[in-house]
Protein backbone atom coordinates (compact mmCIF):
# COMPACT_ATOMS: atom_id res chain seq x y z
CA UNK A 1 0.00 0.00 0.00
CA UNK A 2 1.98 2.97 -1.25
CA UNK A 3 0.27 5.60 0.88
CA UNK A 4 1.45 3.83 4.01
CA UNK A 5 5.10 4.16 3.11
CA UNK A 6 4.68 7.73 1.87
CA UNK A 7 3.25 9.19 5.07
CA UNK A 8 3.04 6.66 7.89
CA UNK A 9 2.73 9.26 10.66
CA UNK A 10 -0.15 11.08 9.04
CA UNK A 11 -1.84 7.75 8.41
CA UNK A 12 -1.70 6.27 11.88
CA UNK A 13 -1.98 9.29 14.16
CA UNK A 14 -5.73 9.52 13.73
CA UNK A 15 -6.84 5.98 13.01
CA UNK A 16 -8.81 5.65 16.19
CA UNK A 17 -9.98 9.24 16.05
CA UNK A 18 -11.41 8.92 12.57
CA UNK A 19 -13.40 5.80 13.44
CA UNK A 20 -14.68 6.82 16.86
CA UNK A 21 -14.91 10.61 16.51
CA UNK A 22 -18.55 10.48 15.49
CA UNK A 23 -21.65 11.52 17.39
CA UNK A 24 -23.16 9.56 20.26
CA UNK A 25 -25.00 6.68 18.59
CA UNK A 26 -28.55 6.03 19.78
CA UNK A 27 -30.51 2.99 20.85
CA UNK A 28 -34.21 2.65 20.13
CA UNK A 29 -36.23 4.48 22.76
CA UNK A 30 -33.40 6.75 23.90
CA UNK A 31 -35.51 9.87 23.41
CA UNK A 32 -38.44 8.67 25.50
CA UNK A 33 -38.70 11.15 28.38
CA UNK A 34 -39.10 9.40 31.73
CA UNK A 35 -40.87 10.91 34.78
CA UNK A 36 -39.05 13.47 36.89
CA UNK A 37 -37.06 11.83 39.68
CA UNK A 38 -36.23 8.70 37.67
CA UNK A 39 -32.61 7.55 37.66
CA UNK A 40 -31.00 5.31 35.04
CA UNK A 41 -27.73 3.38 35.22
CA UNK A 42 -26.65 1.77 31.94
CA UNK A 43 -23.73 -0.51 31.10
CA UNK A 44 -22.68 -0.82 27.45
CA UNK A 45 -20.35 -3.48 26.07
CA UNK A 46 -19.35 -2.83 22.47
CA UNK A 47 -17.29 -5.13 20.25
CA UNK A 48 -16.19 -4.17 16.76
CA UNK A 49 -14.14 -5.86 14.02
CA UNK A 50 -12.80 -4.26 10.85
CA UNK A 51 -10.77 -5.96 8.10
CA UNK A 52 -10.24 -3.18 5.54
CA UNK A 53 -8.95 0.39 5.48
CA UNK A 54 -8.83 3.08 2.84
CA UNK A 55 -7.68 6.66 2.48
CA UNK A 56 -9.88 9.27 0.85
CA UNK A 57 -9.42 8.97 -2.94
CA UNK A 58 -6.79 6.33 -2.28
CA UNK A 59 -6.41 2.55 -2.36
CA UNK A 60 -8.19 0.13 -0.05
CA UNK A 61 -6.12 -2.30 1.98
CA UNK A 62 -7.80 -5.57 2.97
CA UNK A 63 -4.87 -7.99 3.05
CA UNK A 64 -3.36 -8.40 6.54
CA UNK A 65 -5.53 -5.49 7.72
CA UNK A 66 -7.62 -5.44 10.88
CA UNK A 67 -8.79 -3.44 13.86
CA UNK A 68 -10.66 -4.90 16.84
CA UNK A 69 -12.20 -3.00 19.71
CA UNK A 70 -13.77 -3.96 23.02
CA UNK A 71 -15.23 -0.87 24.69
CA UNK A 72 -17.26 -0.53 27.89
CA UNK A 73 -19.32 2.52 28.83
CA UNK A 74 -20.91 3.38 32.17
CA UNK A 75 -23.75 5.89 31.73
CA UNK A 76 -25.58 7.59 34.60
CA UNK A 77 -28.75 9.63 33.97
CA UNK A 78 -31.11 11.61 36.21
CA UNK A 79 -34.47 12.93 34.99
CA UNK A 80 -35.72 16.22 36.38
CA UNK A 81 -37.98 19.12 35.44
CA UNK A 82 -36.84 22.71 34.99
CA UNK A 83 -39.38 25.39 34.12
CA UNK A 84 -41.85 22.77 32.90
CA UNK A 85 -39.25 21.12 30.62
CA UNK A 86 -38.00 17.58 31.26
CA UNK A 87 -34.19 17.47 31.46
CA UNK A 88 -31.83 14.52 31.99
CA UNK A 89 -28.28 15.52 33.02
CA UNK A 90 -25.93 12.60 32.41
CA UNK A 91 -22.34 11.43 32.29
CA UNK A 92 -20.75 8.74 30.12
CA UNK A 93 -17.49 7.07 31.18
CA UNK A 94 -15.96 4.97 28.34
CA UNK A 95 -12.99 2.65 28.72
CA UNK A 96 -11.62 -0.52 27.13
CA UNK A 97 -9.06 -1.52 24.54
CA UNK A 98 -8.34 -1.69 20.81
CA UNK A 99 -6.03 -4.38 19.52
CA UNK A 100 -4.88 -6.45 16.55
CA UNK A 101 -4.49 -3.20 14.63
CA UNK A 102 -2.60 -3.40 11.36
CA UNK A 103 -2.73 -2.13 7.79
CA UNK A 104 -1.21 -4.22 5.02
CA UNK A 105 0.75 -6.20 7.60
CA UNK A 106 2.12 -3.03 9.26
CA UNK A 107 1.36 -3.35 12.98
CA UNK A 108 -0.10 -0.32 14.77
CA UNK A 109 0.04 -1.85 18.24
CA UNK A 110 -2.82 -1.58 20.73
CA UNK A 111 -4.31 0.82 23.27
CA UNK A 112 -6.21 0.42 26.52
CA UNK A 113 -7.50 2.48 29.43
CA UNK A 114 -9.94 5.34 29.83
CA UNK A 115 -11.38 7.22 26.87
CA UNK A 116 -12.66 10.79 27.09
CA UNK A 117 -15.66 11.20 29.45
CA UNK A 118 -18.80 12.88 28.10
CA UNK A 119 -21.14 15.31 29.89
CA UNK A 120 -24.54 16.27 28.54
CA UNK A 121 -28.29 16.57 28.98
CA UNK A 122 -31.40 16.28 26.82
CA UNK A 123 -33.99 19.07 26.93
CA UNK A 124 -37.41 17.86 25.75
CA UNK A 125 -39.24 20.65 23.91
CA UNK A 126 -42.04 18.24 22.91
CA UNK A 127 -43.11 15.64 25.47
CA UNK A 128 -46.36 13.85 24.58
CA UNK A 129 -46.18 10.35 26.11
CA UNK A 130 -49.81 9.50 25.25
CA UNK A 131 -49.49 10.21 21.51
CA UNK A 132 -49.87 6.97 19.53
CA UNK A 133 -48.27 3.79 20.75
CA UNK A 134 -44.80 5.27 21.34
CA UNK A 135 -45.41 8.86 22.37
CA UNK A 136 -44.23 11.92 20.47
CA UNK A 137 -40.99 13.56 21.57
CA UNK A 138 -38.53 16.18 20.39
CA UNK A 139 -35.32 16.75 22.34
CA UNK A 140 -32.14 18.80 22.07
CA UNK A 141 -28.95 17.29 23.53
CA UNK A 142 -25.68 19.21 23.90
CA UNK A 143 -22.72 16.95 24.75
CA UNK A 144 -19.17 17.91 25.71
CA UNK A 145 -16.21 15.52 25.46
CA UNK A 146 -13.50 16.25 28.03
CA UNK A 147 -9.85 15.50 27.08
CA UNK A 148 -9.18 13.34 30.15
CA UNK A 149 -8.71 9.96 28.47
CA UNK A 150 -5.40 8.17 28.10
CA UNK A 151 -3.30 9.74 25.34
CA UNK A 152 0.32 9.28 24.26
CA UNK A 153 1.51 11.13 21.18
CA UNK A 154 4.18 8.48 20.62
CA UNK A 155 1.56 5.75 20.20
CA UNK A 156 -0.25 5.05 16.91
CA UNK A 157 -3.51 4.25 18.72
CA UNK A 158 -5.12 6.13 21.58
CA UNK A 159 -8.44 5.95 23.39
CA UNK A 160 -8.18 9.57 24.49
CA UNK A 161 -8.12 12.31 21.84
CA UNK A 162 -6.33 15.15 23.68
CA UNK A 163 -8.91 17.69 22.55
CA UNK A 164 -12.34 19.00 23.44
CA UNK A 165 -15.33 18.06 21.31
CA UNK A 166 -18.89 19.35 21.21
CA UNK A 167 -21.84 17.38 19.83
CA UNK A 168 -25.26 18.94 19.29
CA UNK A 169 -27.85 16.20 18.81
CA UNK A 170 -31.53 16.61 17.89
CA UNK A 171 -33.95 13.71 18.33
CA UNK A 172 -37.54 13.26 17.10
CA UNK A 173 -39.86 10.34 17.88
CA UNK A 174 -43.04 10.15 15.79
CA UNK A 175 -45.72 7.45 16.26
CA UNK A 176 -46.81 5.81 13.02
CA UNK A 177 -49.48 3.12 12.90
CA UNK A 178 -50.33 0.72 15.68
CA UNK A 179 -47.24 -0.16 17.70
CA UNK A 180 -44.68 1.24 15.26
CA UNK A 181 -42.74 4.50 15.43
CA UNK A 182 -40.08 6.41 13.50
CA UNK A 183 -37.09 7.88 15.30
CA UNK A 184 -34.93 10.50 13.56
CA UNK A 185 -31.69 11.99 14.88
CA UNK A 186 -29.31 14.65 13.57
CA UNK A 187 -25.86 15.47 14.96
CA UNK A 188 -23.21 18.08 14.36
CA UNK A 189 -19.83 17.39 16.01
CA UNK A 190 -17.26 20.17 16.35
CA UNK A 191 -13.63 19.44 17.24
CA UNK A 192 -11.02 21.34 19.16
CA UNK A 193 -7.39 21.07 18.12
CA UNK A 194 -5.00 18.39 19.32
CA UNK A 195 -1.77 20.37 19.69
CA UNK A 196 0.32 17.36 20.67
CA UNK A 197 -0.08 15.18 17.59
CA UNK A 198 2.27 13.57 15.09
CA UNK A 199 5.97 13.07 15.76
CA UNK A 200 6.38 16.41 17.54
CA UNK A 201 4.25 19.25 18.89
CA UNK A 202 2.18 19.31 15.73
CA UNK A 203 -1.46 20.35 15.51
CA UNK A 204 -4.24 18.05 14.38
CA UNK A 205 -7.34 19.88 13.15
CA UNK A 206 -10.62 18.36 11.99
CA UNK A 207 -13.64 19.62 10.09
CA UNK A 208 -17.08 19.14 11.67
CA UNK A 209 -18.83 15.79 11.30
CA UNK A 210 -22.54 15.65 10.40
CA UNK A 211 -24.55 12.52 11.10
CA UNK A 212 -28.12 11.37 10.48
CA UNK A 213 -29.55 8.34 12.30
CA UNK A 214 -32.95 6.68 11.94
CA UNK A 215 -34.78 3.83 13.64
CA UNK A 216 -37.99 2.16 12.49
CA UNK A 217 -39.16 0.42 15.63
CA UNK A 218 -41.98 -1.90 16.58
CA UNK A 219 -43.10 -2.56 20.15
CA UNK A 220 -44.61 -6.05 20.41
CA UNK A 221 -45.70 -5.21 23.94
CA UNK A 222 -44.39 -3.07 26.84
CA UNK A 223 -41.60 -5.64 27.41
CA UNK A 224 -40.31 -6.36 23.87
CA UNK A 225 -39.17 -4.15 21.00
CA UNK A 226 -37.24 -4.48 17.74
CA UNK A 227 -35.76 -1.74 15.59
CA UNK A 228 -34.16 -1.51 12.16
CA UNK A 229 -31.71 1.37 11.94
CA UNK A 230 -29.52 3.31 9.54
CA UNK A 231 -26.77 5.87 10.08
CA UNK A 232 -24.91 8.11 7.63
CA UNK A 233 -22.14 10.54 8.52
CA UNK A 234 -20.06 12.93 6.44
CA UNK A 235 -17.30 15.47 6.89
CA UNK A 236 -14.63 15.19 9.55
CA UNK A 237 -11.57 15.66 7.34
CA UNK A 238 -8.35 15.64 9.38
CA UNK A 239 -5.40 17.96 8.84
CA UNK A 240 -1.92 17.69 10.39
CA UNK A 241 -0.13 21.03 10.29
CA UNK A 242 -2.53 22.01 7.51
CA UNK A 243 -1.91 18.91 5.36
CA UNK A 244 -4.85 16.60 4.70
CA UNK A 245 -4.16 13.12 6.11
CA UNK A 246 -6.64 11.31 3.84
CA UNK A 247 -8.90 10.42 6.77
CA UNK A 248 -12.43 11.63 7.48
CA UNK A 249 -15.69 10.41 9.01
CA UNK A 250 -17.72 9.31 5.99
CA UNK A 251 -19.53 6.16 7.12
CA UNK A 252 -22.84 4.50 6.30
CA UNK A 253 -24.14 1.76 8.58
CA UNK A 254 -27.14 -0.55 9.00
CA UNK A 255 -28.39 -1.77 12.38
CA UNK A 256 -30.76 -4.25 13.99
CA UNK A 257 -31.75 -4.14 17.65
CA UNK A 258 -33.79 -6.25 20.07
CA UNK A 259 -34.79 -5.06 23.54
CA UNK A 260 -36.30 -7.07 26.37
CA UNK A 261 -37.55 -5.90 29.76
CA UNK A 262 -36.72 -8.19 32.69
CA UNK A 263 -39.17 -7.36 35.45
CA UNK A 264 -40.18 -3.72 35.80
CA UNK A 265 -36.76 -2.08 36.19
CA UNK A 266 -34.20 -3.86 33.97
CA UNK A 267 -33.93 -3.71 30.19
CA UNK A 268 -31.49 -5.78 28.12
CA UNK A 269 -30.58 -4.76 24.58
CA UNK A 270 -28.62 -6.39 21.74
CA UNK A 271 -27.72 -4.37 18.66
CA UNK A 272 -25.90 -5.67 15.57
CA UNK A 273 -24.24 -3.20 13.18
CA UNK A 274 -22.39 -3.36 9.87
CA UNK A 275 -20.73 -0.61 7.86
CA UNK A 276 -21.97 -0.62 4.27
CA UNK A 277 -19.70 2.18 3.03
CA UNK A 278 -16.62 3.91 4.45
CA UNK A 279 -14.30 6.44 2.87
CA UNK A 280 -11.21 7.62 4.71
CA UNK A 281 -10.96 5.04 7.52
CA UNK A 282 -11.56 1.50 8.74
CA UNK A 283 -14.69 -0.34 7.56
CA UNK A 284 -16.35 -2.36 10.32
CA UNK A 285 -17.56 -5.80 9.24
CA UNK A 286 -19.44 -6.49 12.45
CA UNK A 287 -20.37 -4.58 15.57
CA UNK A 288 -22.08 -6.14 18.57
CA UNK A 289 -23.44 -3.66 21.12
CA UNK A 290 -24.87 -5.00 24.36
CA UNK A 291 -26.62 -2.87 26.97
CA UNK A 292 -28.04 -3.49 30.44
CA UNK A 293 -30.21 -0.65 31.76
CA UNK A 294 -31.46 -0.27 35.35
CA UNK A 295 -34.29 2.10 36.32
CA UNK A 296 -34.48 3.24 39.94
Amino acid sequence: MHALSMRPTALVLGLLLSKHALAVDVNAGDYTALPSGTNVAAWYQQYGRATSFNLDDGPTSSKSTSLKSNISILRLIHFDEIGGITVDPQILLPFGNVYDAKIGGHSLGSASGMADPILGATFWLINQPTAGGSGRYFGVTPLVYLPLGRYDKDEALNLGENRYKFDLQLGWVEPLWGKSALELYADAVFYGDNDDAGTGNQTLEQDPTYQLQANLRYDFNPQQRIAFGYSASAGGKQFLEGDYTGQKTEVQQVRFEFQQMVGSSVQLSTQLTRDTYVEGGFKEDLGVNLRALLLF
